[in-house]
């Protein structure tokens, strides 16, 4: 076992010292950071020449298909063969299409290691189609003033925003640049259109809490990416009332989308879109369960008011199903509802589900939670449990992930849909990217985890391919063999296996207790795994200091960990916060999201070459208001020189009973920064890499010794509380 040693922490009460003796700054570069700058220009002096060869799914080689990488493209030899040479190391978004074939994208990272390989692509019959669906969609709010929580009757002109009036159209087609090749690869694409659409905004809702709009122009960041039609079925299509919505659907018709879910009276909202895609015609209706009833006025349309569909008319949204299952040869329920960010349908959506699904549409696509959710079969009917975000600009954690889905459709089969490719969007700094490796892997397994059983979700390059009412079982590899003394451990399950395999057994030479936890962090292996143009960003933890840079020389697994460099000439301790409060997660699947899992576990590694103690400041906090419940500083390593280490802190959230705040509010989050203390005397430098805050799960229940289970989930550790000195013997499995 990797492990080197448990390190005890000790809390203590936060101590901040203003006293500076001098700018660290003023004696330049420290040997460490020569040494990195070194590693730095070495890999950018290196490039990576491979050649891709493009196979059909039987082996056979394709001739003449187009492979589009970084913006130029090439074409299949004779052999299949694509030479490609000379890339810089970085993450590349890969495009394959050939008449004939289903257009293949995916997301790799290139590197020194990276070998010629073969890609694979479907032949795809002459009557398939290909439909793309995303998630929450809008370019308001803190896109416009990062500063704002909701929006009034005011355009906001903020000089350093990532949309601003003068220049709308341009900042949001750059906004959306990096998904584009993702949208395009299919024959019809939509979104959730989340926001009223506004050159002026005069008519604010009175009392909904949070109100959005976008301009105009910001359109052009869909229509440029290929986006053909937004749903409306939203709580908030009607953010400033009827003249919004007017300018809405004005707008909307303007720039060429197409658009069901809101209208002037229920029937309007009722409609559906009917639209021939390919020869086929499709079906598309979009509705919300979010209908304001506690506000004065509600955001739903009736009989002579305008809004959105209202999903809980359950008569109304039954009818409109119905009519769209007579005029299409495909037919699309959108549905806008569930509790925000849960992980899992919640009790009111999987109602709505089940009353839609009795009629038997042909696919049916949930949003609002702003969390990406697994995949269901629901009376027959493929189902998108939940598609996260896609453009937006939440600053949660859980957030940042969601999910798009290009599901391919055969008419003449039945289901019509068997399959679809799932690819995660990370909202890096609220841009929409396409990601691969951890990142990837990590949404994909947690989708899986919480998919229906007869789905099947296989992890590959940036996506996952889906299987509608299939079972595939994995491949198990060989066990390895974990030995522990006695006493609690923490079993780091990523030191033993790809990100794509799940633990699926253990045996035990002990009787143990054991659970099994999931990493709420995300970010905590400053890698950078999305497909932008600049490798190597690490863009959630608070870096802008010179001294506390990702480093190359610093990784203990992977390419780059986090260095922290400094001199004894500052008596402040050097802070590097994480960026985001990281909210624990709700008990799932649930009827809720009330109940929450509690215990919890700070770990990770560092190695100290001449560092300063190594600390961490941690903050219980409510998951609304940030109100505080406790801080404390965790000691975790003393100064010195040591070899990389894991550090742990173990802890539970406080009761449930235990509230505080005008609105009663629980412990929900957790707040951390850690800090570099100075050294004794000279340079120091610390290295941290994959650092996890765990939430603790699922308690394992060993059965004469052992515990199996085949099926797909993301968590990653496990912890070991054994009375003796234990062997435990771990097997992954994996999709192959």
């Amino acid at each position: 076992m990797k492990i080197v040693k448990k390190i005890t922490l000790v809390l203590t009460t936060i101590l901040l010292s203003a006293c500076s003796v001098e700018d660290p700054y003023e004696t330049g570069p420290t040997q460490s950071q020569q040494q990195e700058q070194a590693a730095q220009d070495k890999e950018n002096a290196q490039s990576v020449t491979f050649t891709v060869t493009i196979k059909d799914a039987t082996g056979v080689i394709v001739k003449n298909a187009t492979l589009n990488i970084s913006g130029t493209t090439y074409t299949s030899d004779d052999l299949g063969r694509v030479p490609l040479p000379d890339l810089p190391q970085g993450n590349y978004t890969i495009s394959v299409n050939k008449p004939g074939f289903q257009s293949y994208l995916t997301t790799l990272q290139i590197d020194d290691e990276t070998e010629s390989f073969d890609l694979n692509i479907e032949s795809k019959p002459s009557q398939s189609v290909s439909l793309f669906f995303a998630g929450d969609t809008m370019f308001g709010r803190r896109y416009m003033d990062q500063s704002l929580i909701t929006m009034g009757n005011f355009l906001p002109d903020v000089e350093d925003a990532l949309i601003r009036a003068s220049s709308a159209a341009e900042n949001a087609i750059a906004l959306t640049q990096h998904v584009k090749p993702l949208v395009q690869s299919a024959d019809f694409a939509s979104v959730n259109l989340e926001t009223p659409i506004l050159s002026i905004p005069v008519s604010v809702h009175p009392t909904k809490e949070f109100a959005f709009f976008s301009l105009p122009e910001t359109l052009q960041g869909l229509t440029e990416i290929g986006v053909d039609y937004v749903a409306l079925g939203n709580n908030h299509v009607y953010d400033y009332l009827q003249n919004g919505l007017d300018d809405t659907l004005k707008y909307v018709t303007e720039a060429g989308l197409l658009h069901s879910g809101a209208g002037n009276n229920d029937s309007e909202a009722f409609a559906p879109l009917i639209t021939t895609v390919n020869g086929l015609t499709v079906g598309i209706i979009s509705a919300t369960s979010i209908t304001g009833e506690d506000n004065p006025i509600d955001y739903i349309a009736s009989g002579q008011k305008g809004g959105a569909a209202d999903l809980t008319d359950t008569a109304s949204v039954i009818s409109a199903m119905e009519s769209t299952i007579a005029q299409s040869d495909y037919a699309v329920a959108q549905l806008h509802g569930g509790d925000e960010y849960s992980y899992a349908p919640t009790r009111y959506i999987s109602n709505r589900f089940d009353v839609l699904g009795a009629e038997s549409p042909d696919l049916m696509i949930a949003h609002h939670p702003h969390v990406a959710q697994g995949f269901g079969l629901i009376n027959g009917t493929p189902a998108l449990l939940g598609l996260g975000n896609f453009v937006f600009e939440q600053n949660r954690i859980e957030t940042l992930l969601g999910v798009a889905v290009i599901v391919e459709v055969d008419p003449s089969l039945e289901p019509k849909t068997k399959s679809a490719r799932a690819y995660p969007i990370y909202l890096e700094d609220y841009q929409p990217k396409l990601v691969t490796g951890f990142l990837s892997d990590y949404l994909i397994r947690r989708l899986g985890e919480f998919s229906d059983s007869n789905v099947a979700v296989i992890p590959k390059q940036g996506f996952a391919e889906v299987l509608f009412a299939q079972t595939v079982s994995p491949t198990a590899s060989p066990p390895v063999q974990v030995t522990l003394p006695a006493g609690q451990h923490i079993v780091d399950l990523r030191a033993y296996a790809p990100s794509d395999a799940f633990l699926t057994s253990i045996q035990s030479s002990e009787s143990v207790d054991m659970r099994m936890g999931r990493d709420l962090m995300l970010f905590g292996d400053f890698e950078d795994w999305d497909n932008d143009d600049e490798f190597g960003e690490v863009s959630r933890w608070e870096n802008d200091s010179d001294n506390i840079t990702p480093c190359l020389t610093g990784a203990y697994r992977g390419r780059q960990g986090m260095c922290l460099v400094r001199t004894q000439f500052d008596n402040r301790p050097l802070r590097m916060p994480f960026k985001h409060t990281i909210r624990t997660m709700p008990i799932t699947p649930g009827d809720s999201t009330l109940l929450a899992y509690h215990d919890m576990s700070l770990y990770g590694y560092s190695k100290g070459e001449n560092a300063g103690a190594l600390s961490a400041e941690m903050s219980i906090l409510t998951s609304e208001d940030n109100l505080v419940f406790s801080e404390q500083t965790l000691q975790i390593k003393a100064e010195g020189n040591y070899d990389w280490q894991t550090f742990e802190h173990s802890f539970s959230l406080p009761e449930d009973s235990n509230v505080i705040g005008p609105e009663n509010l629980p412990a929900r989050a957790v707040k951390l920064t850690f800090l570099h203390s100075p050294p004794a005397d000279g340079e120091a430098t610390l290295m941290l890499d994959d650092i996890a805050l765990i939430s603790w799960q699922k308690d394992i229940i060993l059965t004469d010794g052992a515990w199996a289970q085949n099926t797909m989930h993301g968590m990653d550790f496990l912890q070991v509380n054994s009375q003796k000195d234990v062997t435990i013997s771990l097997t992954f499995s994996s999709f192959q």
